[in-house]
């Protein structure tokens, strides 16, 4: 299957990998729409990932190991288990190759991580949108922690870098803790393949519509993040 198809996907040369399942655009017909679960994309994500790529490069000569998937998420849910049928319509064999493959990338990446450089850090971009305006701006899901493996002397590596520098912008739930705002952001499918992996940090990290869809929000995200990936390489 030729990947670069359905995926942008690359490399990198630091321990860092960018997952972003639901920012997709492609609706081939070849791939029957799901019958289950939501349909709707993650607007702007996989520009704004594509956009954190290139200025780590650019900017910084930072390279990270990534994909991003070209595939609407009414055709393939890829944060949904293969048994579910949410994840793609269970009539189509090339949906259910698809989905694996993605998979398939992501651990290939993780073990390349821990094989070469000793540790992993793991971020699945995803976007939300807030039903009610006392929810945080971004949600961090680690399933309360128990995907966050590496400590270092100032909690988590990767992780608190990237709390530190979104809250200084943006009203945040780090996801440590059970609260009336993230139980159903914890974690899905994606995160939770790393429960058991070692020397790895992962979480999925839930960016609020407006931040997504607002160009000046947008670019501070963008700015925020950018920096937490250099603080944690420092």
């Amino acid at each position: 299957m030729n990947l670069e198809k359905y995926f942008v996907i690359s490399k990198g040369s630091v321990p860092i990998i960018l997952s972003c399942p639901h920012g997709g655009f492609l609706k081939p017909k070849n791939i029957p729409d799901k019958l289950k679960g939501i349909k709707i994309a993650d607007k702007n994500k996989f520009l704004i990932s594509k956009r954190i790529i290139q200025v780590l490069f650019e900017k910084f000569g930072i390279q990270i190991y990534y994909i991003l998937s070209k595939i609407h998420r009414s055709k393939i849910d890829f944060n949904r288990p293969p048994r579910a049928f949410a994840a793609f319509n269970h009539s189509s064999s090339e949906a259910k190759q698809i989905h694996h493959k993605y998979h398939e990338q992501i651990q290939k990446f993780y073990q390349e991580c821990v094989d070469k450089f000793n540790k992993c850090l793991f971020i699945d971009l995803h976007g939300f949108t807030k039903p009610s305006e006392d929810y945080p701006d971004i949600i961090f899901g680690n399933l309360f922690g128990k995907t966050l493996k590496i400590q270092n002397t100032k909690k988590f590596w990767g992780f608190n870098e990237m709390v530190d520098s979104l809250s200084k912008k943006f009203s945040i739930d780090d996801g440590l803790g059970i609260t009336n705002f993230n139980l159903s952001y914890s974690g899905g499918y994606i995160t939770h393949q790393f429960y058991e992996k070692r020397l790895v940090n992962a979480y999925q990290l839930e960016v609020a519509k407006q931040i997504r869809e607002i160009r000046s929000l947008t670019n501070i995200f963008i700015k925020s993040f950018i920096s937490a990936i250099i603080n944690c390489l420092s």
